[in-house]
């Protein structure tokens, strides 16, 4: 559960962040954005999902290597692994 949110706060949170502002806006008397500007908070939300992906895919420090795929062998399934 806990990598669910972890992946999805990215994209998520652009709309949080918005959505506290609004909130703030009209609790302070004023009368808040017309139109909500969902392209924008989609956008942003969608790069921070794939900066978030390169970026944990550059520091697991995983170095390449050459995948073994799943096999049956001696009545036994044998997981794959990147050797």
């Amino acid at each position: 559960m806990s990598r669910i949110i972890f992946h999805l706060l990215p994209l998520v949170l652009p709309f949080l962040l918005y959505g506290i502002y609004v909130w703030h806006v009209r609790r302070s008397g004023g009368e808040g954005p017309a139109v909500t500007p969902w392209f924008w908070l989609s956008a942003i939300g969608l790069t921070l999902v794939v900066a978030g992906m390169i970026i944990g895919g550059l520091i697991t420090g995983q170095e390449p290597g050459q995948y073994v795929p799943a096999r049956f062998e001696n009545g036994k399934i044998l997981p794959g692994r990147v050797e």
